[in-house]
């Protein structure tokens, strides 16, 4: 069959990727003036590179036949595949370095490099020394366990990712368990799109390709979210489900249960859940069963033993109250979805991955058999139930290098695709899915180094604070953008020289006694404007107070930025 001059998926990809774009930027930015962190990060990174790649794909769509018609038998060469997977997890590390300094951005990475660092030294919670017990929450002021909270530091999430990332320490680089994570991942990933597609190589590499331009997933790997894990432990949950044996059953709920303790129980169910619909489908009761107590018991352990662990071995609630219950996750979802912005989550997941994934994902859904599917026949269907049902929530992220909630699903979406590729495309050469690419590296090229420009003037911050030579630093937040991230020790280390606090979470009393015995900077607006850190809008006269008083009594040198 002769080729067409140009490819209509390549065009309407194209065409999909605009409108969204400026149906989100009318919506969002122009009618609902949005000013969170989502916001800000989707005008500077996610718009214009929906605009690159939006360009790119049209530009491709009419020189799709200059793009050679390679061979896709490497997506079936083992050897071939490894290869890849291991230079690609090998940029994940090296980019943790040469991407983001060594440095880990939000309050949420921070907690995990704490926990990590903790779990090394022995301490699941970290015994606070008498003398900076007063000034336990200056210190680490969000994301902690409250169980014990007024004599121990431990994080707020359950432990696994943290401990994953413990062991990586012992074996070279706390900074590996992303990437040792990813490869897992991948390698369950191709081990599933081998069995789906046994006679369709083409697909199969489609499936690989789609992971392999991911820019959400090679960047999030560079980090310690746990959001590499759940990809990773999905992808080999379903890899060992489908075995369909009695030792990947068993082992898929070992995986269950290591899924569910990475950081929040319930993140893994919204990917798991479907599939006890498509395992009653097919009328497997035994297994529906096991796998259905197996989540169950993963919410007993982690939402009921483990709190009461914690209780029994640090005490209980102090500071704040405990916030592992059912009720209080979904009082936490709802309070997330009276954030719901599908528009501005949506385009900061299509922006960091390749423009092809959602369209051919849609088509291999559109073009599901319906009949086989409610049979059970079509695992397509559980698939893009967890996909889409999460795609819905739009839950609102904060910090997320794309749009993290869906991280956990590029795998099914990846998958997806390879049955929308093979629904239309009957072995075809891949021209199309190679200017994909290009425009993916395009892309992601741009993302990234978007990424480093917004990270490094926080890690110079964090690297002028660590080089005062003062004993104590009170960071003053006012006037930059989630400023209060840079207070924290280096690498984990809550204490060391200098000890970090955020100046509003003391009282003049406090601050007279650190006065009184320590040598005082104060890093502020002076110095991390200058390196760069985003401006806003902020006064707070309690601090302004605090301020004026440490000025009168001749405490605190100021850091200069450079």
């Amino acid at each position: 069959m002769r080729e067409r001059r140009f490819s209509w998926l390549l065009l309407l990809s194209a065409v999909l990727a605009a409108l969204w774009l400026g149906l989100s930027w009318g919506i969002e930015v122009e009618a609902l003036k949005g000013r969170t962190l989502g916001h800000h990060l989707f005008k500077i990174q996610d718009m214009p590179a929906l605009l690159l790649g939006a360009g790119a794909l049209l530009i491709a769509a009419f020189i799709v036949r200059l793009a050679p018609a390679a061979s896709v038998r490497w997506a079936s060469d083992g050897r071939l595949v490894a290869v890849l997977l291991v230079a690609f997890v090998s940029l994940a590390w090296l980019g943790h370095y040469w991407l983001f300094g060594g440095y880990s951005l939000s309050r949420d990475e921070e907690v995990a490099e704490f926990a990590a660092r903790s779990l090394s030294l022995g301490w699941l919670g970290r015994p606070i020394p008498a003398e900076w017990i007063e000034y336990r929450r200056a210190i680490i002021p969000e994301f902690f366990s409250p169980f014990g909270a007024d004599q121990y530091w431990m994080a707020a999430y359950l432990p696994l990712n943290a401990g994953f990332r413990a062991l990586s320490s012992f074996i070279g680089d706390t900074n590996l368990a992303g990437p040792i994570f990813l490869f897992i991942g991948l390698i369950a990933l191709w081990r599933i799109a081998l069995r789906l597609f046994p006679d369709r190589p083409d697909a199969v590499a489609v499936v690989m390709l789609m992971a392999l331009t991911s820019s959400q997933l090679l960047v999030t790997a560079m980090t310690p979210y746990a959001m590499t894990g759940h990809f990773a432990l999905n992808m080999l949950w379903l890899a060992l489900v489908l075995r369909d044996d009695r030792f990947g059953h068993i082992a898929a709920g070992g995986v269950a249960l290591l899924l569910t303790g990475l950081h929040q129980y319930h993140y893994p169910l919204p990917f798991l859940a479907p599939f006890l619909l498509w395992f009653a489908l097919r009328r497997r009761w035994g297994v529906l069963a096991f796998h259905g107590a197996v989540l169950a018991l993963a919410i007993v352990i982690w939402a009921k033993l483990w709190p009461s662990l914690l209780i029994d071995l640090y005490g209980p609630a102090a500071d704040v109250r405990p916030s592992a219950g059912v009720a209080d996750k979904m009082g936490s979802l709802l309070d997330r979805l009276s954030k719901w912005h599908p528009l501005l989550h949506l385009s900061r997941f299509m922006a960091w991955n390749n423009l092809l994934l959602v369209p051919l994902a849609i088509i291999g859904l559109w073009r599901i058999k319906w009949r086989e599917a409610l049979h059970g026949e079509a695992i397509a269907l559980p698939l893009g139930l967890g996909a889409l049902g999460m795609a819905a929530l739009a839950i609102d992220q904060g910090y997320g290098w794309g749009y993290r909630y869906l991280h956990g699903f590029i795998g099914s979406f990846a998958l997806l695709a390879g049955y929308g590729w093979a629904s239309m495309r009957p072995r075809r050469p891949m021209r199309v899915i190679w200017m994909s690419v290009l425009a993916a590296v395009l892309t992601g090229s741009f993302l990234m180094a978007r990424a480093h420009d917004y990270v490094m003037p926080y890690a110079q911050s964090h690297k002028r604070i660590m080089a005062s030579g003062a004993d104590v630093v009170l960071v003053d937040t006012r006037g930059g953008r989630y400023v209060t991230d840079v207070v924290r020790g280096a690498h984990g280390e809550p204490l060391g020289r200098p000890v970090v606090m955020n100046i509003a979470m003391l009282d003049i009393a406090r601050i007279d006694r650190l006065c009184d015995r320590y040598d005082v900077a104060i890093f502020d607006k002076s110095a991390f404007l200058p390196l760069g850190v985003g401006a806003v809008k902020s006064a707070r006269a309690s601090t302004e107070a605090k301020r004026a008083h440490m000025a009168a009594r001749g405490c605190g040198r100021l850091i200069v930025p450079f």
